[in-house]
């Protein structure tokens, strides 16, 4: 079984307007929310793609009752930890040229709040399932708490695939992950260094593989494809020509379809991996992958071991 979790989940509002007049009344043509979150992404490229798996994730307040309400219209599973406060909201304008991004405060978590999710983790993981914890922490958590999770996912016996940044992505790779998913501006950053080329990627991964023990070290690289160290192999993913409408989520549904056929088979966990990217920077604003695309572009994802 596959389990998601995304501690800081939001509520994205978008306003869609003409365009943005200073000291005038503007006129809103649209309004949009979207259940926004690395983890629910993950969950809900899964369920598109024919997967099954369980989003966890804290709500609160009017936001995280739509969030609910959302993910019930997607027919997304997931279990929601009922929290006090607020669930935080992003607002998003979108003019015919631009977008501009508010995020708002988020809430903190109580430690009673903490330790309810971290009791659902214990009851539901079982030997042989798979967590992706990914995104970032609600406010006044430290980075530790992404090892506190993989060191309790992997006691559990479960597979455990991060995907975050900074301090964060530092403290997990001290509990020994199964995998983890940065891209080449986080692996940058986990290294320290600005990484410029194929070898550079090649050398931090199998430094963190070597010195942390992960199996996965996964690097998306936006419009040039992605490199994976799987196993102390080496594997270049090549790009698939598309017309390229959004990449909002094409991180997540790269971890989605890995995760979703890794326990088959290496070389189908990658090529869904590109497949499932490739298909959601086809599709519009926040708009997810299509089955039916994933399917088309699984015949034209090609993979090459570099060793």
């Amino acid at each position: 079984m596959i389990f998601t979790l995304t501690l800081n989940p939001s509520l994205d509002r978008y306003l869609y307007v003409d365009e943005l007049k200073e000291d005038d009344t503007m006129r809103v043509n649209k309004v949009e929310d979207y259940a926004a979150g690395k983890g629910i992404d993950v969950s809900r490229v899964i369920k598109e793609i024919g997967g099954t798996s369980v989003a966890i994730c804290p709500l609160g307040g009017e936001n995280g009752e739509k969030i609910s309400f959302l993910l019930d219209d997607e027919l997304v599973l997931y279990a929601g930890i009922r929290v006090k406060k607020e669930t935080r909201m992003n607002v998003l304008v979108q003019t015919k040229e631009k977008q501009y991004r508010m995020s708002l405060p988020g809430p903190t978590l109580s430690d009673k709040e903490f330790s309810m999710i971290t009791s659902m983790l214990d009851a539901t993981l079982r030997e042989g399932d798979t967590l992706v914890a990914s995104g970032s922490l609600p406010l006044g958590f430290s980075p530790e708490t992404y090892y506190e999770i993989t060191n309790l996912a992997k006691s559990k016996g479960a597979n455990v695939y991060v995907d975050s940044d900074g301090e964060n992505l530092k403290a997990a790779l001290r509990a020994h992950p199964t995998g983890i998913k940065p891209n080449i501006y986080e692996l940058s950053r986990l290294a320290g260094k600005e990484i410029k080329n194929e070898a550079e990627i090649l050398e931090v991964a199998k430094h963190i593989s070597k010195e942390y023990g992960v199996k996965d070290v996964l690097i998306t690289l936006g419009k040039e494809g992605a490199i994976a160290l799987c196993e102390g192999k080496a594997y270049k993913l090549f790009p698939i020509d598309v017309e390229v409408l959004s990449a909002v989520g094409a991180g997540d549904a790269f971890l989605a379809g890995f995760v979703y056929k890794r326990n088959s088979s290496l070389d189908e966990a990658l090529k869904f991996a590109l497949a499932a990217s490739t298909a959601t920077v086809m599709t519009p604003g926040t708009m997810l992958c299509l089955k039916k695309d994933v399917d088309r572009l699984l015949k034209k994802a090609k993979i090459s071991q570099i060793y």
